[in-house]
């Protein structure tokens, strides 16, 4: 987590910085301060970039929906279920192959997302369970994983679609993600339609309140994976 990291960093310097302790405890309140007042809206709003509106995908007669993963977690009962806003990706997901089928088109779902909090099921298992449930045929159901990030949700969905024929790709995520997920999946050739199944919104408080502390870490997340984007397709590594 940014924030985590962030928070480490300022001990570190509190420890070994000891002629300017008092400076970094101010500096370290300050920052934390806004982080968790008038700071999480402009970074929820920056990093949702222009994604900030539902949109209707066009289906072709054969259309790949692409559905990425965003973490699994345990309910009240101990049962693996999606994490966050995830389940609006699920909902989203559903909704479309129901449209293609009414519209007597083929649809394929392909969910993408290992295990990476190594529960005893991946992302892509919980969802896909889900979408059966939802009507998603289990012949049209395709799930990747083994993807432990965006950059590998990308590279194994192009080795899927690969083999596959398809006329048009729909890319379901949310809309905190869906800049980085986009610069991914075109720097491996794929050019889906960005569809938003949820909208973070932007909110400010006058004081910290620990919702501004968990929109500020996604939407700090999110802008290092982009920036870390551009660095690594410099270096070559993308």
């Amino acid at each position: 987590m940014v924030l985590i990291s962030l928070l480490l960093f300022c001990v570190a310097l509190f420890l070994f910085w000891k002629k300017r302790r008092g400076m970094v405890l101010l500096v370290t309140a300050a920052v934390f301060w806004v982080l968790g007042s008038w700071l999480p809206g402009p970074l929820v709003r920056l990093a949702n970039d222009h994604y900030t509106s539902m949109n209707h995908p066009k289906l072709g007669s054969r259309t790949a929906l692409i559905v990425l993963g965003g973490g699994t977690k345990y309910d009240r009962e101990r049962r693996l279920v999606p994490k966050g806003d995830s389940m609006t990706r699920i909902d989203l997901a559903a909704s479309l192959y129901k449209r293609c089928v009414e519209m007597e088109k083929a649809c394929f779902v392909i969910v993408s997302g290992g295990n990476p909090q190594h529960h005893e099921q991946s992302e892509a298992d919980v969802y896909g369970a889900l979408l059966l449930d939802a009507g998603v045929k289990r012949a049209d159901l395709i799930l990747e994983n083994t993807s432990l990030d965006t950059y590998e949700n990308a590279r194994n969905t192009e080795r899927i679609l690969r083999s596959r024929q398809y006329d048009t790709s729909v890319l379901i995520t949310s809309s905190l993600h869906m800049h980085r997920a986009m610069l991914a999946f075109e720097a491996f050739g794929l050019h889906p339609q960005p569809t938003v199944a949820y909208i973070r919104p932007q909110f400010t408080w006058w004081r910290p309140h620990p919702k501004g502390w968990f929109d500020s870490n996604s939407a700090l997340h999110e802008l290092v994976g982009v920036v870390r984007f551009y660095v690594w397709r410099w270096i070559g590594l993308y």
